[in-house]
């Protein structure tokens, strides 16, 4: 049987999934109920998906918002206070039926509210176990946009987050190069278009051109092609 547990690593609480951690003898053990982590029990046959679209998701996206951090010139605490933030974005994802989570059609309009609970949920199961507020505000808004159109509050343009503005770029980026389960992945050129594209709407437009800035200046250190 799979857990899904947040552990210290690097001073960084970072999603991992843990096997064999049940013995199912609960009457002796009560480890699931005394690890303050746990979050809820992973089926074995659903722990690749698990680790492929949300745990490896996550810690890519960290290391996007690591880059950009230092293109945006962010102090040491706002730096870490991004990564952390980016590595448990998409926690409550994990709260999510698995079903509805891994679904590879379209969504109902209720499926989809559903999944739209996904940053307020991993929000309140963070401050439960008392994650700094700051870490917990950027989870809740990464999913904002700047028209106003996100979710799960509708904020808009200065009273989202600036990091989670931020996170909000590197995640979609992230999930565009690297595709999902119900569509493909994009070349790093249309993903870098639609960001273009979607700013000043869906993301801070500032804050794409820093991103795309950064990311064809490292191409040119790298001598290699954006295709």
């Amino acid at each position: 049987m799979e857990f899904a547990l947040l552990v210290l690593n690097d001073e960084y609480h970072k999603v991992e999934l843990a096997g064999g951690y049940c013995d199912g003898n609960c009457s002796v053990c009560r480890k699931c109920t005394n690890n303050r982590n746990i979050l809820t029990l992973i089926k074995e046959e659903n722990a690749e998906f698990y680790q492929k679209y949300v745990l490896d998701h996550q810690t890519r996206t960290a290391e996007l918002c690591k880059k950009v951090s230092e293109a945006l010139f962010l102090n040491e605490d706002e730096k870490r206070i991004l990564i952390q933030s980016a590595l448990l974005h998409d926690i409550g994802k994990l709260l999510i039926p698995f079903k509805i989570l891994s679904k590879d059609t379209s969504l109902s309009p209720f499926e989809r509210r559903i999944m739209e609970f996904h940053p307020s949920r991993g929000a309140v199961w963070l401050r439960e176990r008392d994650f700094p507020e700051e870490i917990v505000t950027i989870i809740e808004a990464h999913h904002e946009r700047v028209d106003g159109s996100g979710y799960p509050y509708g904020l808009k343009g200065d009273e989202i987050p600036f990091l989670a503005r931020v996170l909000a770029v590197c995640d979609a980026f992230e999930v565009m190069i690297s595709g999902r389960h119900y569509k493909p992945p994009k070349s790093i050129r249309e993903a870098l278009n639609e960001l273009k594209r979607e700013a000043g709407t869906q993301f801070d437009g500032e804050i794409v051109i820093v991103f795309t800035e950064m990311w064809y200046n490292e191409v040119k250190r790298e001598k290699k092609v954006v295709v």
